[in-house]
C-alpha cells in the first residue's frame, strides 16, 4: 500500500499520473519540468535523472535499475575555478522508441539512443547509438544489430511490454 501511494505521488509531481509509465518509487529525478514524457515507459529501481539540459523519453521505453542519465557537464577548460567552475554545458538526451537500457547503465548528456536499441548491462554511452543495435562496454560499441524485419513485424502488431503486461 504504502509503495502504491509513494508510486502515484511520484507520477503526480512529475506530472504523469494520467499516462501509462511505471516508475519505482525509490528513482531520483533533478530538474523533472525538462522531461518530455511519452507513453509505455517502465523504470526500475535506483535510477538517478537529471535533466538539466532535457531530455525526452519516447514510447515504449524500458529503463534498467540503478541507470544513471545526466543532460549537462561542469566546464573545466577556460574555467575561472578549480577544478571546474559553476558554468555547466546543457546537451538533450533522446531516447527513441522501443529502447532497452539494462541495468547500471550510464549515459552522458547529448546522445541519442536510436529507435529499438538495446543497451547491455554496465554500459557507458559516451555517443549515438544507431538504430536497432545492440551497444555494450566503457565506452559503448556496436556489438551486433538486431533482426529489423521481426522487430518491425513486431512493432507493427503493437507487441510492446508496457501494453502486453496490464
Amino acid at each position: 500500500m504504502i509503495n502504491r501511494l509513494k508510486k502515484y505521488l511520484l507520477k503526480r509531481r512529475l506530472g504523469i499520473s494520467k499516462k501509462n509509465i511505471d516508475i519505482t518509487a525509490n528513482s531520483t529525478f533533478g530538474n523533472y519540468e525538462n522531461i518530455i514524457w511519452h507513453d509505455n515507459i517502465y523504470i526500475d529501481p535506483m535510477a538517478y535523472i537529471w535533466a538539466v539540459g532535457g531530455l525526452e523519453i519516447c514510447e515504449n521505453v524500458i529503463i534498467g535499475p540503478r541507470v544513471t542519465i545526466h543532460t549537462s557537464n561542469h566546464r573545466y577548460e577556460d574555467a575561472t575555478m578549480l577544478p571546474y567552475d559553476g558554468y555547466s554545458y546543457k546537451k538533450k538526451v533522446t531516447i527513441e522508441k522501443n529502447v532497452w537500457i539494462g541495468d547500471g547503465t550510464f549515459i552522458v548528456p547529448g546522445v541519442t539512443i536510436g529507435e529499438g536499441s538495446i543497451v547491455a548491462m554496465g554500459s557507458v554511452v559516451t555517443k549515438d547509438v544507431p538504430k536497432y543495435s545492440l551497444v555494450g562496454g566503457n565506452p559503448a560499441r556496436v556489438i551486433k544489430e538486431r533482426n529489423i524485419k521481426k522487430y518491425k513485424e513486431l512493432d507493427k502488431k503493437e507487441r510492446h511490454y508496457m501494453k502486453l503486461r496490464k
